[in-house]
């Protein structure tokens, strides 16, 4: 059975993409997030944010990133909001990123 969870950016609460699904991970495996092994270790957090980072105007980029982070398939989706999906379904708390100019 894959369980699935996907945060949303509607929140009040603003954070980094890369800080976002590092928090709907932990709270897909019910851990604390200290406690999930490092982003670092499958990508770079980094350049999850400044993937997302708004326009050179302002605008909000789109877009769709894919990667696996142990055993499990993340995916971050950019349209009008940020969703962040494991393993390609719904099911877990809102979230919201920070998409403000650098």
């Amino acid at each position: 059975m894959t369980n699935s969870s996907t945060g949303t950016s509607s929140d009040a609460v603003h954070e980094t993409v890369s800080s976002a699904v590092v928090n709907v991970i932990a709270t897909h495996r019910n851990v604390d997030p200290v406690d999930l092994p490092p982003l670092y270790e499958w990508i770079d957090p980094d350049a999850i944010d400044a993937l997302f980072e708004p326009t050179r105007t302002g605008g909000p980029r789109h877009g769709r990133l894919e990667f696996e982070y142990d055993g499990q398939t993340i995916a971050v989706d950019c349209t009008d909001d940020v969703e962040i999906s494991i393993d390609g379904a719904s099911a877990a708390p809102s979230v919201s990123v920070r998409q403000s100019n650098v």
